[in-house]
């Protein structure tokens, strides 16, 4: 019995090996994509921001995120309600 289970957790580690390299390359082209969808029009608030006060980089950064953040929200929001 002990042998059919070591048996099965190295299938297991071996299946979890093979899928997880496409897995996570599938994760890295989603997050691109996204990426190249939401980010030019934050970045231009950003460079917008930035040329307006040259000296907050920080909360630059911040303001990018907080906008893509809001972006996905309510691309999310709008997906369920359809």
């Amino acid at each position: 019995m002990i042998l059919v289970e070591l048996l099965f957790g190295l299938m297991l580690a071996g299946m979890v090996l093979l899928v997880l390299p496409f897995l996570l390359f599938m994760a890295g082209v989603a997050g691109a994509v996204l990426l190249a969808i939401l980010a030019p029009a934050a970045l231009v608030a950003l460079l917008i921001f930035w040329l307006v006060f040259p000296g907050m980089h920080g909360l630059a950064l911040l303001l990018l995120v907080l906008v893509i953040g809001l972006m996905l929200v309510e691309h999310r929001s709008r997906r369920r309600t359809v």
